[in-house]
């Protein structure tokens, strides 16, 4: 030691030359500066070998076996050592040094670098501690696994290794390893906890327990003062019974609630959990070891992955799909869990399969499957299948991709089957509906060309020859004929439209149906009469009375039995027959005319069908009579039926109404008025097309009736305002005023303030007349103007004008 003043410093380089433990210094860039007495025995070096030298070219890589030399974590240590300015420890490690007679000398060691740091705090050397802890370590070169030796410490302190470096390489590789275990046990990927005792307290708890519980004080505690959320949950029991009986229990997806935080919300998570038991010297349980793992996301995953399942099971089976494998070398099909549902059947092999298929398509999906295999590409065929169990014939949607081992060899085909039956009958019930629009168009064509070519031929007589009265007469009777014709094909056309749709409305009231049965009769008699039928008319003794609309009921009754005259030759017969069944009340129309076929029975009812038309049959109509059957009598809570023995043996149309029990005889229709003089009315026509206000005018003033005529709608208000009339005929498309502006407008005018409005318009629809009613019109007629309705409602105008 050195003196100087009051001030005694130590000696810091005698104290690390004398120091019995090895050291050695480094520079920052691992050049060793020094090494004490100690490190240079146990190396086998000299300072001056040392001194000046590259720590790793000193002590260099065994080039014989490298493993001899853990250079890399004698680097590492030192490394981390220098950026953290922490000392690092490798507690234990095999580094092999150069021996005097040259080769390498098997040496284990455990060693510490500590940075040394100047005034400044800065790192300016290295110092590294090796403790040769040889005489400890046996090595298994075939294993390569270093093992405590059996005399381990045995030696006299007079070698390289002494009792306290021992004691102190022991300590530190102790240390090492406590801390290793212990940096396992925390990182241990599932949760841990050791309990102690029959109050389950705890010793032990890794960093996924504090995760799963929420980071609360846990060790010290009993578990139930320490997880108080968790008490309840059936978790107490379960200790209990482990540590009585001794005996492990293992659990899995088990369901946990824990408040991770004082005052937070209640969490719910799932775990898998073993409870071992933990026996003491004597074999008595003194605690429990705790291990598991949070499975919360893999319930999650489990549960979505069964939802999924389910959703997609649901799916096939919806879709009508069918899911498989064969393969090839054996034939054996499997078939997803749905197969029964759709195909009736699960069949073990393909020649099962194949045998429900219809004859001609298996042999076109057996060529179609060969030539995939072939190209090891995919198939796809429409089949026709008969359900193995209750011998449905099915359409199926079959489609099969080849599968190849490495090599590239077929060995399986997978494929989809999808029961494709409804798609393909509303394919054909699709293609069948534009066969019968075309039909029906073709139909409309002939059936307005019949009445129109009579009109055109009397129109172009009218126009080039001069006629006698008798010859004017009956050209003019032609045409009224064959315009009613045109008129009642429109009038079909949109009455088919509005009862279909369900627009119309019904004013139901008792009726019996043997006086409706006559009223129809009275109706389609001239047609029976004209195709010389014989018609027989059956009905009970009791009355058959119905809740229905008179009128719709007896176009009911008229369109069966016109249908039965249309398609019966000439001279034959018609039974018409009302019965009661039950609570019904049965109409059967039979007649011994064409008859029907098999696959028109289904369908006779849609709208436009029709049997076989010959150019005989000119009173075939549109098709549409016997949907309107169907539409009014669903109507009225009924059914329809038809029947046939075949073409040629008639046909027999049945409808099923609801019988009215207990009802009265119903009050009879409103007798019809009886005729009033006809006083002289002023009658305002107002059309834009001046052909027809003329022949409009023409027939008014025919029937004696005072006829203004105008072609715009301001000056057909002009004229009312100055002639007054009784009757305004209004156009309901003029330009610029329309009709139901102009019917406001007269309304206003004083002049014509009680004056009957008619509209005459080609729109015959329920809103029309609803228009035409708020714009302030009394009637409302359909062109053409049925000439009987409008002198009804001029006679019955002039009748409340007489005096």
């Amino acid at each position: 030691m050195r003196q100087s003043g009051m001030t005694t410093r130590p000696d810091y380089e005698a104290l690390f030359r004398a120091s019995p433990y090895p050291y050695m210094l480094t520079d920052l860039e691992l050049t060793i500066i020094s090494a004490n007495d100690a490190y240079c025995r146990v190396t086998g070096r000299s300072e001056a070998e040392l001194r000046g030298r590259y720590v790793f070219d000193a002590f260099p890589e065994n080039p014989d076996d490298p493993g001899s030399t853990n250079v890399a974590a004698v680097r590492a240590s030192m490394l981390r050592a220098l950026a953290s300015g922490m000392p690092d420890t490798c507690a234990f490690l095999r580094y092999s040094v150069p021996a005097p007679g040259g080769g390498f000398e098997e040496r284990f060691w455990s060693t510490v670098h500590t940075p040394v740091k100047d005034g400044a705090g800065r790192v300016a050397f290295l110092a590294q501690n090796s403790i040769d802890v040889t005489e400890l370590y046996r090595y298994d070169r075939q294993s390569r696994v270093a093992s405590v030796a059996p005399q381990a410490g045995s030696g006299s302190g007079d070698g390289h290794f002494n009792q306290a470096q021992m004691h102190q390489a022991m300590n530190r590789i102790l240390m090492v390893e406590r801390s290793h275990l212990r940096d396992l046990f925390n990182q241990a990927p599932g949760f841990i906890a050791v309990l102690a005792g029959e109050r389950h307290v705890f010793e032990m708890v890794n960093e996924a327990y504090y995760q799963l519980v929420g980071h609360r004080e846990l060790v010290g505690k009993p578990a139930w003062e320490a997880l108080p959320d968790i008490r309840g949950q059936g978790f107490e029991e379960l200790l209990d019974q482990v540590y009585r009986s001794g005996q492990p229990f293992v659990g899995r997806g088990l369901c946990v609630t824990v408040q991770r935080s004082a005052g937070g919300p209640l969490v719910q998570r799932h775990i898998d959990l073993l409870y071992q038991p933990l026996f003491d010297k004597e074999g008595r349980t003194s605690g429990i070891f705790v291990q598991g793992h949070d499975v919360s996301d893999a319930h999650a995953a489990q549960l979505a992955s069964a939802d999924s399942a389910e959703r997609l099971s649901e799916g096939m089976n919806a879709a009508r799909m069918v899911v498989w494998d064969w393969r090839i070398d054996t034939g054996e099909m499997v078939f997803s869990e749905n197969a029964e549902l759709v195909l009736g059947k699960r069949e073990p092999d393909i020649d099962s399969l194949t045998a429900s298929i219809h004859p001609d398509d298996a042999r076109r999906l057996l060529e179609a499957r060969v030539r995939a295999i072939a190209s090891g590409g995919g198939y796809q065929e429409t089949v026709r299948f008969r359900r193995p169990d209750d011998g449905r014939m099915l359409w199926l949607d079959i489609r099969g991709k080849v599968r190849c081992d490495a090599g590239g060899t077929p060995f399986a085909v997978r494929g989809v089957t999808l029961d494709i039956t409804e798609r393909m009958r509303a394919e054909e019930d699709l293609r069948d509906a534009h066969r019968r629009k075309d039909e029906f168009l073709a139909m409309l064509s002939h059936e307005l060309r019949n009445p129109l070519a009579p009109i055109s031929s009397a129109a172009q007589l009218l126009k080039h020859v001069r006629l006698d009265e008798a010859r004017l007469r009956e050209t003019t009777d032609i045409i009224i004929r064959q315009t009613a014709h045109i008129t009642g094909l429109v009038d079909d056309l949109i009455d088919v439209s509005r009862v279909t749709r369900g627009l119309i409305s019904t004013d139901r009231q008792p009726h019996d149906m043997k006086r409706m049965i006559g009223d129809a009769v009275e109706q389609v008699r001239p047609l029976i009469d004209a195709r010389r039928h014989r018609l027989a008319v059956l009905l009970p003794p009791e009355a058959a009375y119905v809740m229905g609309d008179h009128k719709r009921l007896v176009q009911v009754l008229t369109n069966l039995l016109n249908n039965a005259a249309k398609y019966t030759p000439d001279g034959g017969n018609i039974v018409l027959t009302l019965a009661l069944d039950g609570d019904s009340v049965v109409l059967a129309v039979r007649d011994d005319g064409i008859g029907m076929g098999l696959e028109l029975l289904p369908r006779v009812f849609d709208l436009f069908t029709q049997g076989e038309r010959s150019a005989d049959r000119a009173q075939g109509g549109l098709g549409v009579g016997l949907a309107v059957v169907r539409s009014l009598v669903e109507l009225h809570g009924g059914q329809v039926s038809a029947a046939s023995e075949g073409p040629g043996k008639g046909s027999v149309l049945t409808v099923r109404l609801p019988l009215l029990a207990g009802a009265g005889q119903p009050a009879g229709p409103a007798g019809e008025r009886p005729a009033l003089p006809q006083g002289p009315l002023r009658v305002l026509v107002v059309d834009d097309n001046p052909d027809a206000a003329l022949m409009l005018s023409m027939l008014l003033e025919a029937s004696g009736y005072e006829v203004l005529t105008e072609n715009s709608s301001h000056a057909g208000l002009a004229s009312a305002a100055r002639h007054a009339p009784d009757v305004c005929i209004l156009d309901i498309g003029l330009p610029g005023m329309n009709g139901y502006q102009l019917a406001r407008a007269i309304r206003a005018v004083d002049a014509a303030q009680g004056a009957t409005l008619i509209a005459v318009t080609g729109y015959g629809q329920e809103q029309d007349r609803r228009l035409a009613l708020d714009a302030g019109f009394d009637h409302h007629l359909v062109k053409p103007v049925d000439a009987g309705a409008l002198a009804a409602l001029l006679a019955a105008r002039a009748a409340r004008a007489a005096p």
